[in-house]
């Protein structure tokens, strides 16, 4: 009798805790009536992303030209003014991880050109058919990969590194005395010749920083060139002694951005604020 006492007892506690862990289930593992499928597909749920917005911009400042050649020419350092121009920047956050990442594209009125040095032990100063000194008008385009890194809410330091594209419009030349009195030289001074080459194309990057006041910011930034098309026709001299002339610059700029979406930091500071943000907004008090 004992026996089938126990075994009723087991029976109805087994029941009691079977019957508790489907409430509980039920409790915390389903959904009111309401909640249906259709109405979780009409939630639109907004999720600010630090470091993902659009900003424009003009700058303006000098650029410093130096070319390299073949064979090796010695040249001065030649400063050209005003470089401006304008930029979109698009910062975004990479694979939703690296909050680091933008795109650059813009267009400026930039330079080209060179002046060789005179060697001060021989006194001989090379020249280009005469011209000791070239300064050209080139209007770029360019796109960048642009990488930044925040170091506080009003300071953040950028790399940028891609390509550009010109057309070299106008050309100055400047005379070595030796040729100065020469026709053939004369009329060249202020025209591109049938063998120079207008377009111009490379690589284009730098280095920069930037103070941030949104939706303000200022970028001072520090850029280098390095053409991949000769300033002329390797050969036009000969046809088995060639030359080459590439553009090799740099420039220093300063800019004003206006961010055109909101911008939010990836700093922990900032990041905490905005977690704050977004809960003050998602839990607002009943009226």
């Amino acid at each position: 009798m004992r026996k089938w006492i126990l075994a009723v007892a087991a029976f109805l506690a087994a029941s009691t805790i079977t019957r508790a862990q489907v409430d509980l289930e039920k409790e915390f593992f389903s959904l009111p009536d309401s909640v249906t499928n259709e109405y979780l597909d009409s939630l639109q749920i907004q999720v600010a992303k630090p470091n993902d917005y659009l900003m424009i911009g003009v700058y303006g400042g000098a650029s410093l030209q130096m070319g390299y050649f073949n064979p090796t020419r010695s040249t001065e350092m030649m400063w050209q003014f005003p470089v401006f121009g304008f930029s979109v920047i698009r910062y975004y956050t990479m694979f939703g991880i690296f909050a680091n990442m933008g795109l650059e594209f813009g267009a400026q009125q930039n330079y080209e050109g060179y002046e060789f040095k005179t060697n001060k032990e021989t006194g001989y100063r090379p020249t280009e058919s005469g011209a000791y000194k070239v300064m050209m008008r080139t209007p770029e385009a360019f796109m960048l990969s642009h990488f930044h890194i925040d170091a506080g809410e009003h300071f953040k330091l950028m790399a940028k590194l891609g390509f550009y594209g010109g057309y070299r419009t106008s050309i100055s030349r400047v005379l070595d005395d030796a040729y100065a009195t020469y026709e053939q030289y004369q009329q060249y001074v202020n025209q591109f010749r049938d063998y120079d080459r207008r377009l111009t194309y490379g690589v284009q990057g730098g280095l920069g920083l930037a103070l941030m006041f949104s939706p303000i910011e200022i970028h001072l930034n520090a850029q280098v060139k390095w053409g991949w098309e000769s300033f002329w026709n390797p050969d036009y001299s000969s046809q088995y002694y060639y030359r080459f002339g590439y553009p090799l610059d740099g420039a220093v700029t300063l800019g004003v951005y206006y961010q055109l979406t909101p911008r939010y930091g990836h700093t922990r500071a900032q990041l905490k604020k905005l977690a704050k943000k977004m809960m003050e907004e998602e839990v607002k008090p009943e009226p």
